[in-house]
This record gives structure tokens, sequence and C-alpha cells, in this order.
């Protein structure tokens, strides 16, 4: 395991011969920090993004947070009014996991939990409104495996109280997937009210 950087270790210490003084000082060291800098996501960057023709497959879509900022309430307004999860229905769906205990997504599961979306690019699964209201990589791995990688773990989801669907939506009314559910219905209502608004001008 790595052992985490504290501020101390950007600097290196050196001895001053000449000054008399016993304590050392500490030079920065601007070499670490430049090591340290995360790599920046690809970014829709300078281009202005139609809505006519935003990406349905969750798989291959763009995150979020990689669209122009200035365009995001668009983009998710144009997602949640017209667009809605992508719930695509096949007559099979491709089987995984070992040999012995093979399993499948279920078309069954988009009415016990509306928010799911399926890829078919990835055969994976995707919560939506995690999609759109996560503003990066969380440190939630269940929020990661439902917005960037996509969700493969069949045998998890039939487990009762281990579902892991249920695991992602969390009990607390404050876990990630909950606040992207409000984040979504304030836009839907925030869109009606303003259509109301422009009905009455």
């Amino acid at each position: 395991m790595v052992k985490p950087k504290t501020i101390v270790s950007f600097f290196k210490k050196k001895n001053i011969g000449n000054s008399g003084s016993s304590t050392p000082s500490l030079v920065f060291d601007s070499t670490s920090v430049l090591e340290q800098r995360p790599h920046k996501s690809p970014r829709i960057e300078n281009k202005e993004v139609h809505t006519t023709s935003l990406e349905r497959d969750p798989g291959l879509r763009p995150l979020m947070w990689d669209y122009p900022i200035n365009q995001r309430d668009e983009i998710q307004r144009k997602y949640i009014t017209e667009l809605g999860p992508y719930q695509h229905i096949l007559s099979e769906y491709p089987y995984s996991g070992p040999e012995t205990h093979r399993r499948r997504f279920q078309a069954s599961w988009f009415k016990l939990f509306t928010w799911l979306e399926y890829s078919p690019s990835k055969d994976a699964a995707y919560c939506f409104p995690c999609y759109l209201f996560t503003n990066k990589t969380s440190e939630h791995p269940r929020t990661n495996a439902f917005v960037v990688e996509g969700f493969r773990t069949w045998r998890k989801v039939n487990s009762g109280k281990d579902c892991a669907f249920l695991t992602h939506v969390g009990k607390s009314p404050s876990s990630p997937h909950n606040v992207a559910i409000k984040c979504c219905e304030d836009l839907k209502n925030q869109s009606r009210h303003i259509d109301t608004i422009i009905d009455k001008q």
C-alpha cells in the first residue's frame, strides 16, 4: 500500500553550513508537485454540443463532466425531459461469468429499478441519475461502477438484501444515488415551471 504524501514530503531538507544554525531549512521540491498532478480526462472543449445528437448508449456516451460546463444544464434537461434512461430491450441478453454459473442481464429489472440503463455495446448496467449528476469520479466504487465502467456482476443482483442495485441506491436519503434522484426531480419540476410561465405569456 502506498504511504500517503504529507506536506513535508514536498520539501527537501538542506543543511546550510555557514549559518551556524543546527536546524535544517526546507527547500520546495517543484518536481514532486508536477509528477503528482492528476491526469485530465479528455473534455469536449470549445465545441458546441448539439443536443439533437446526444449518444444514447451509456457505454459509449461521454461522461457528463466531460461536456462544456456551460452546456451541462441543457444536456441534462434534454436527457431527463425527452430521452430518459436507455432501457434497451433485447430478445436475449448475452451470458457472462464462469461456465458453471453463467448469468445475464434481465429486462424485468427495468420495471423494478426505473433508473436502470443497459448498454448493449458493453453488456453492462448503468445508473441514469448518477450519470447526469455525478460531477467527477467518486470515492464510492458502487457509484463508479454504475457511471464510468458499467456494472456486470449479474450474480449479485438477485441476492436479497445484498442486491447490488439496492446497495447502489443506499439506505440513506443522502446517498449519492438518492441525491442524484432529487436533482433529476428538481430539474424536471423546473422545466415544467418554465413551460407553465411561457404558456401564460
